[in-house]
């Protein structure tokens, strides 16, 4: 029994990775504008919520019975849902009068069907500070979920209902998330205090490295996506593929030129409340950044230039060493040297000091902070 309930914990363990790699983004983001940083004890516990909430999905779905035809042939317990409210006591009484004992394992699921959704009570007042009927209402709204995805198959993935939907699990799971609710009182006087801003007054004006990377990564995220969406329609129209490669550069002009040159951000660095300016304290103009954005992306534009080289000559055509040379330093430069001078020297990136440009953070519309 007790294997039965470590399997999905262990299938948790497995998937979380991924799952954390999936929303590492969006909640760095989520972070950036509401505490001024990505990191700390917020995220820590961020992160272990959204563990539990994994383990507690795999509860519901795992295991999965090894064979779907013969298994959904032969069974019919889980077909027919369970409405009658509090048969769960029935049941208690039931299996204690024949084991001779109330700690059988009837009554160890029903206390597992309690304690599931207890720390989603703990958590969200202690993340968010939901009230006690909010709580209540959340816990309901996701017990119903996992029962619906029981009834379902897993929403229709598997092919018949292999677990019980029940009304006394969505009773047990509710009172436990209220419960939760009732426990985390006490229990957060003796945490640290999530005070969001808090964390902004001491964390919104600085300009790291990480919140950098990770207004650059959600640049190239963003202008992949939509550079994509672009030759996806012009495949789909019908035009002309000769087309693809001015329509990428035209995208590439106006998402990291002449957008940054009307607000001072791209995307990227506007989600993570980050703009540009010149070292004198003066917006960037077209050249720095065009100096700037052409050196920073060097081996992602150099590299596309290098897979739409139809005919590799370079003893017929030997200006085709520019390509991969060019590629080479620029790997040099981003790669090697700017880690190096921005992760261990403290110093302005090569990129930053050809264009005299640097990162400020937006702490107000009116009144950026440099950092």
């Amino acid at each position: 029994m007790i294997q039965t309930y470590l399997l999905p914990v262990r299938t948790a363990l497995t998937l979380f990775p991924l799952l954390a790699l999936v929303v590492m983004l969006p909640v760095a983001v989520v972070s950036y504008r509401r505490r001024g940083r990505a990191g700390g004890w917020t995220t820590l516990v961020f992160y272990g919520f959204l563990f539990y909430l994994l383990a507690a999905f795999m509860q519901t779905v795992i295991p999965l019975p090894a064979n779907p035809t013969e298994y959904c042939a032969e069974q019919t317990y889980a077909s027919t849902p369970q409405l009658r409210p509090f048969y769960f006591w029935d049941v208690l009484q039931t299996r204690a009068r024949v084991s001779g004992t109330w700690l059988n394992p009837a009554t160890w699921s029903t206390a597992l069907n309690v304690v599931l959704l207890a720390p989603l009570g703990f958590f969200v007042r202690y993340l968010e500070r939901v009230r006690f009927l909010g709580a209540t209402a959340l816990g309901f709204i996701t017990s119903l979920f996992f029962e619906l995805t029981q009834l379902t198959g897993v929403w229709f993935i598997y092919p018949c209902a292999y677990r019980l939907f029940s009304v006394d699990d969505l009773i047990l799971n509710t009172v436990g998330a209220a419960l939760g609710w009732l426990v985390a009182g006490p229990l957060i006087r003796l945490l640290p205090d999530l005070n969001a801003e808090r964390d902004r007054s001491r964390y919104a004006k600085r300009v790291t490295t990480s919140r950098r990377v990770l207004a650059l990564l959600t640049d190239v995220i963003v202008f992949g996506v939509i550079t994509l969406l672009a030759v996806g329609l012009i495949k789909l129209f019908g035009g002309d593929t000769a087309l693809r490669a001015p329509a990428v550069a035209a995208l590439a002009i106006v998402y990291f030129l002449l957008a940054p040159i009307q607000t001072g951000s791209t995307i990227g660095k506007r989600a993570m409340l980050l703009k540009l300016e010149r070292t004198d304290g003066h917006r960037a103009g077209p050249f720095a950044l065009l100096v700037r954005n052409g050196v920073l992306l060097s081996p992602l534009w150099l590299g596309w230039l290098a897979l739409e080289v139809d005919h590799w000559d370079v003893f017929g055509e030997p200006q085709q060493l520019l390509i991969p040379l060019g590629l080479l330093i620029s790997v040099f430069v981003v790669g090697i040297w700017t880690p190096l001078a921005v992760f261990f020297g403290d110093e302005p990136a090569p990129y930053e000091r050809l264009s005299r440009t640097k990162n400020v953070a937006i702490v107000s519309e009116t009144e950026p902070v440099s950092s």
